[in-house]
């Protein structure tokens, strides 16, 4: 059946962050990400969009009711989807509202962003994160929102197992104030010499300004990774930083 101009305009909306925003909802696509979405039982559902093909694979096993599972054209899929290439299945979904705990931080290693704005790095920095089991990231208001189509895209399906809470850097401290905050900067002390942390916060800095000089204050130590003698990149994209830093101190 086709869709309705209405639920287009609905669904597009969702596109952009002012309509996520008021609707409290946002947009997942593609089969992988969304057969983990659908596993969860940490994400509300509002609606399937999916072609015939892959409705006819996994209408059986769908945790839906009929009336939150729609069969939709190509040519609809395209109309809906944030993607340049449409993948088989789009989803609307509930935004959760995740809570930390000061006992939780103060027993692991958590990151950071600090005006985070390019989605592919926030995505790859979450998908870091579920790579090495990290459980909470937390981010600046002015970084991109987590729910952006892109990060959602790029994070492979971490946003499924990782947090994220958007709040001020000041704002941490007082609830975990023995909490050593790590700060990627030039000139810090070098990452292989600093002991590994049981716990922490490591604080990844703005894609071309890097940390904000508001924020420095609240570093309790600062590290950096050195470049190579022969080496001439100005700088490390945030992304990869955040990789190796969760490699040296969270693996044995």
């Amino acid at each position: 059946m086709a869709l309705s101009k209405n639920e287009i305009k609905y669904v597009k909306s969702l596109h952009l962050k002012k309509f996520r925003q008021k609707y409290n909802n946002f947009i997942v696509e593609g089969d992988k990400i969304v057969r983990e979405l659908l596993a969860s039982s940490n994400f509300q559902i509002e609606g399937l969009y999916a072609d015939e093909k892959w409705l006819a694979n996994h209408a059986a096993r769908l945790p839906l009711s009929t009336a939150q599972v729609h069969s939709v054209s190509p040519t609809d899929l395209e109309r809906i989807s944030t993607l340049k290439t449409p993948n088989q299945v789009l989803v609307i979904v509930r935004q959760p509202t995740f809570r930390y705990t000061p006992d939780k931080i103060n027993s692991s290693l958590s990151l950071y962003l600090d005006d985070i704005r390019d989605p592919g790095n926030f995505g790859t920095i979450l998908r870091i994160a579920d790579w090495f089991g990290i459980p909470y990231v937390f981010c600046s208001p002015t970084s991109a929102a987590w729910t952006n189509p892109k990060v959602i895209q790029a994070s492979m399906g971490g946003f499924l197992r990782v947090q994220v809470h958007a709040l001020a850097l000041p704002e941490i401290p007082p609830l975990v104030p023995s909490l050593p905050v790590f700060g990627m900067v030039l000139g810090g002390q070098r990452l292989s010499e600093v002991p590994k942390p049981n716990a922490g916060l490591i604080v990844i800095g703005n894609e071309s300004r890097g940390i904000s000089v508001d924020n420095l204050q609240y570093l309790t130590q600062q590290i950096t990774i050195p470049r190579h003698p022969q080496g001439g990149a100005e700088s490390l994209n945030a992304a990869v930083a955040t990789g190796i830093i969760c490699a040296q101190w969270v693996m044995e």
